[in-house]
């Protein structure tokens, strides 16, 4: 290293790194993987094929009878239908153990407690272990804001399959939801006499019906089928949730995640009845999320939740340019949660911790499923390099909560394989550096004043001089050597970064946003 220069992790080892460039870039390279990993099919991107079809044709004119818009949703199927298309998922349904779980969930009496008026959607993938209870990391934080009158309704996963946790459950006022058999038994009938429902200029949605399948590989009769089904569903879903909400009449209702059919029918029916619906940043926002974001202006915020708090300015940013959501109603507040586990230096135990005592330093690699196969090639491939050239340096290779794969066998002398419901943020406290494609915790990392090394795993950014990229395991060997030769400098860079993805003083952001939507909150919860 030469005298004067900095051995800084990002913008290329000058320190007068411009740190909201830096973040820009960052987010252009999320944004680049967004594009053109999540949803491909041939050649083509859902976005830019779904961007074509608003071009072309009036889609906000499609409705319900009830004159309920349903081009917000529909853009959800689409994207969907392209990634199970890359991935090769078969549908859920066709599973007699998940229709088993379905139809044991569907027997459940759902009833908030006495004294819930904030209903707080969640799923059962979203518990992380803390202090010997399970807590849901994006709405149990609310409870020091709201105190008592707040409710945890977990829905179980898209199988019906609901954790069964063993030890106590963190929300003091815990509902598994889930729709109720009469629901169920509508959906089924309607799927198996192929009862449609009634659409408003039916004509046009089978325009772009046969525009889609004419431009992809989706056979027309099944794209047909699987639209209908998707829209009878969510009608019924809506149906149910109309009549709950109704029913019980809470203050405002927050969404963990606004996209998707159950969300978007728990949104259209809080719009129904006058209920502001919030939805709390989930994980990564980029220009090209179809759930934040679509180039064709529009008035239509049907489906689509009231309000989204987000984690940062840049997230913002995105969300209002997208026309989606009125922009008036995107509020940065931080990410509560985050805060929470970077102040409490809360680390695993166990195995974990025993593994990591073998080593001088180590490297936390998240995973995703739509990537699954190669990054379990980069790790494999990684590891063995290391055990070579760095053999102090072991790997905690964490699987996504909603990856099915097995990988047990990649564990190894210099590789742990955690649990994948594993709190990520516990082992972030434990690790070193962290390393992703193009998962939210690359990001989340710098809050732990973690290094960061993204992965160009498919070689499609041409921007890969960029210090904190790589595209090969030897590229990674030359960069974590790079980073260990100078850490307390990489890591205080990363604190900063974190500033621009993440603001301060989440818990009181988010009670100053619930008052002026007139929601009483616990005073001392917003300090």
């Amino acid at each position: 290293m030469e005298d004067g220069e900095s051995s800084t992790l990002y913008g290329n080892g000058k320190m007068d790194n411009n740190i909201e460039d830096v973040s820009r870039e960052i987010l252009d390279f999320y944004s680049t993987y967004d594009l053109q990993i999540a949803g491909k099919i041939d050649n083509l991107t859902s976005f830019e094929i779904i961007e074509e079809m608003e071009k072309r044709f009036p889609v906000d004119s499609i409705m319900l009878p009830d004159k309920t818009r349903v081009w917000n949703l529909l853009r959800i199927f689409f994207y969907s239908n392209f990634q199970k298309q890359r991935v090769g998922r078969v549908m859920y349904l066709k599973s007699l153990k998940n229709l088993a779980n379905i139809f044991k969930e569907s027997l459940r009496n759902v009833k908030p407690p006495e004294g819930v008026e904030i209903y707080g959607f969640s799923g059962t993938e979203n518990r992380r272990l803390k202090e010997g209870m399970f807590y849901d990391i994006y709405i149990d934080p609310l409870y020091d804001i709201l105190g008592d009158k707040l409710g945890v309704f977990e829905w179980p996963t898209e199988t019906g399959y609901r954790r069964e946790y063993n030890a106590k459950v963190y929300s003091k006022n815990y509902v598994p939801i889930s729709l109720p058999l009469k629901t169920l038994l509508a959906i089924g009938r309607d799927k198996l006499l192929n009862n449609n429902c009634d659409i408003k200029n039916k004509e046009i949605l089978e325009e772009i019906l046969r525009f889609f399948s004419k431009n992809t590989t989706v056979n027309y009769s099944s794209l047909r089928k699987g639209v209908y089904e998707f829209i009878s569903t969510f009608y019924h879903v809506k149906k149910f949730l109309f009549e709950f909400l109704s029913k019980y009449r809470p203050k405002a209702v927050m969404i963990r995640c606004g996209y998707g059919r159950f969300h978007m029918a728990l949104s259209q029916a809080c719009k129904e009845l006058n209920i502001p619906s919030v939805e709390l940043q989930h994980g990564l926002i980029t220009k090209y999320h179809i759930g934040y974001v679509k180039t064709m202006k529009s008035e239509n915020r049907d489906c689509v939740p009231e309000y989204l708090l987000t984690y940062g300015d840049a997230f913002s940013e995105i969300v209002k340019k997208g026309n989606l959501f009125n922009s008036d109603k995107v509020v940065t507040v931080g990410f509560p949660y985050l805060e929470e586990i970077t102040s409490s230096f809360a680390t695993p135990e166990g195995e974990i911790k025993r593994f990591l005592n073998n080593f001088n330093k180590s490297i936390l690699f998240t995973s995703q499923w739509i990537l699954a196969e190669e990054i379990k090639r980069f790790v494999v491939e990684l590891s063995r390099k290391l055990k070579n050239e760095m053999p102090n340096v072991g790997i905690v290779f964490k699987p996504h909560p909603n990856d099915p794969n097995n990988y047990s066998d990649i564990k190894c002398r210099n590789i742990f394989v955690a649990d994948k419901y594993t709190d990520t943020y516990q082992i972030l406290n434990s690790v070193d550096i962290h390393s992703t494609v193009y998962s939210t915790t690359g990001l989340e990392s710098f809050a732990f004043g973690k290094p960061n090394i993204f992965i160009d795993i498919k070689q499609i950014y041409n921007k890969c001089g960029e210090s904190y990229i790589v595209s090969t395991p030897r590229e990674f060997i030359e960069k974590l050597k790079y980073i260990i030769s100078d850490y307390d400098n990489a890591s205080d860079e990363a604190k900063r970064l974190s500033g621009y993805f993440f603001k301060p003083n989440a818990k009181k952001n988010v009670g100053t946003f619930l008052k002026s939507i007139g929601i009483e909150v616990v005073e001392d919860g917003c300090k």
